[in-house]
Order: structure tokens, then C-alpha cells, then sequence
């Protein structure tokens, strides 16, 4: 049977694209004076002004950032949901359907969440220091009260793995247990705005639900980034076997056909 083509190399540009987007993406956050320091649900209003009229153009020049950062993103996640078409059925990729999907989502949710980052700072000092204050909670929440589609387009990618019938697998099951665990670490983000958080290991700058995430998503991202790169290699190494092995025969075998 002949291996599937692939486009090696745009594949690895995309995975790439996404190595390159998460650092990228905490340049722009801290640039915008979004993180380093992540901000508090306790501080004040005019702190909050305070951070965002300091430096406006810096602000929204690092927000500019982080917006491409999270669209080379969507390059990436594509890359991984075609691998999880190679895991699955080809008959029925429900699993590659929910992946692209909910890829599609995360991108615009985070997208949104610069957008609303860029609006609160737009007329920070300008106008009522509570409004700048509730649209800045807005922007957090949608960092905090969006983790489902994310959290369920893990579990496609730890179920794709773990259902992967392929010799040699294309992900090895560690990684299965590595996304499952990943899971595990981001969930607590769903205290992430309840009242009782405000405080400590859950808070918006909380050890857990900010640095531990941070620190459980980027290693994921680069064992995944690892991965796809091992897995983009050794289908083009079958690719190639195949031009130098059957391609031939076969060139010869339509020949002697013609000339019948």
C-alpha cells in the first residue's frame, strides 16, 4: 500500500509556528503588563488604570504580539489534529472533526481575550476607573471561564493516542498520560473567579492556577512540538522508501503494459 503523502515541510513550519507562538505569547502578556506580575482580583480600580496608562502604546503593541502568537497557534493545532486523523478511523475522524473544531474555538476565545485586553486599555485614565476595572475583570474571565473547550480538546488528543492502533505509534502512550495530567493541572482554573479565591494558591496570580499551569501547558506544547517533528520525520522516511523501492516497479510494470 502506498504511504500517504505529506507535505513535510509545511507541516513542520506549522509545528514551528507554534513553537515559536508560546514564548512569543508571554513577550506580548508581558509587555501589555498583563502578566509578570499576573494581575490580583483584589487590587484596586485605580491600580488597575494605573497599570494600563503607563505605557499605552507599549500595552497595545504587546497585545499586537500576542494576538499573532495565538494565531500562529491555530497553525500548530492543525498540524496535530491531522495526526490525530492518522490515529484514527478514517471512515468515521469523529475525533479529528471535535479536534478542529474545538481548535477553532480556542483560538477565538483567546483572540477575544487580547481584544478585550486592547479595549480596557484603550481609555484607561479616560474614563470612570470602575469601568476600566469591570472590563479588566471581563478579560480575566475569559482566560478563566473558557478552559472547557481547551481541557476537552486535550482529552481528544489523550484519547486519539491511547485508541492509536499504528506500529509504531505516532504518539508514544506516555504522552497520552502527560495530557491527562496536563487535564488535571488546569482544572482547578474553574475556582479561578469564585469570591473565596481572590486569595492565595487559586487567585488570577495564584501559584496554581497561573505558574503551575503555565509551567504544565508549556512543557506539554514542547514534548508535543517533539513529537510531531519525530512523527512528521518517520512518514517522510516511508514516503521515500516507497519512491525507491515501488514506484519503480510499478514505472516498469506500466511500461511492459503499454507495450502489450
Amino acid at each position: 500500500m502506498k504511504p500517504d503523502e505529506l507535505n513535510a515541510r509545511t507541516q513542520r513550519w506549522f509545528v514551528c509556528a507554534g513553537f515559536v507562538s508560546t514564548p512569543l505569547m508571554f513577550v506580548g502578556l508581558a509587555l501589555a503588563r498583563v502578566i509578570f506580575p499576573a494581575h490580583n482580583a483584589k487590587w484596586s480600580a485605580n491600580h488597575i488604570v494605573h497599570i494600563y496608562e503607563r505605557h499605552p502604546n507599549l500595552v497595545q503593541t504587546g497585545l499586537v504580539v500576542a494576538m499573532i502568537a495565538f494565531a500562529l497557534w491555530g497553525l500548530w493545532m492543525a498540524v496535530i489534529s491531522m495526526w490525530i486523523w492518522r490515529m484514527e478511523s478514517r471512515r468515521y475522524p469523529v475525533l479529528t472533526i471535535a479536534s478542529i473544531l474545538l481548535a477553532a474555538i480556542n483560538v477565538m476565545v483567546v483572540e477575544m481575550m487580547c481584544l478585550m485586553y486592547a479595549v480596557t486599555a484603550f481609555r484607561a485614565g479616560e474614563i470612570n476607573p470602575q469601568i476600566t476595572l469591570s472590563l479588566n475583570d471581563i478579560s480575566w474571565f475569559l482566560y478563566y471561564y473558557t478552559w472547557p473547550p481547551y481541557i476537552l480538546w486535550l482529552l481528544v488528543v489523550a484519547i486519539a493516542v491511547f485508541r492509536d492502533k499504528s506500529v509504531p505509534m505516532v504518539f508514544p502512550r506516555w504522552f497520552g498520560w502527560l495530557t491527562i495530567g496536563t487535564v488535571v493541572v488546569i482544572l482547578p482554573n474553574v475556582v479561578g473567579a469564585f469570591p473565596f479565591a481572590e486569595k492565595g494558591p487559586f487567585a488570577w496570580d495564584g501559584f496554581i492556577t497561573f505558574w503551575l499551569v503555565a509551567a504544565a501547558v508549556g512543557t506539554w506544547s514542547l514534548a508535543c512540538d517533539y513529537l510531531l517533528m519525530k512523527a512528521i520525520g518517520r512518514e517522510g522516511e516511508k514516503v521515500k522508501q516507497y519512491q525507491k523501492v515501488v514506484a519503480p516497479v510499478a514505472d516498469v510494470a506500466d511500461g511492459q503494459g503499454r507495450d502489450r
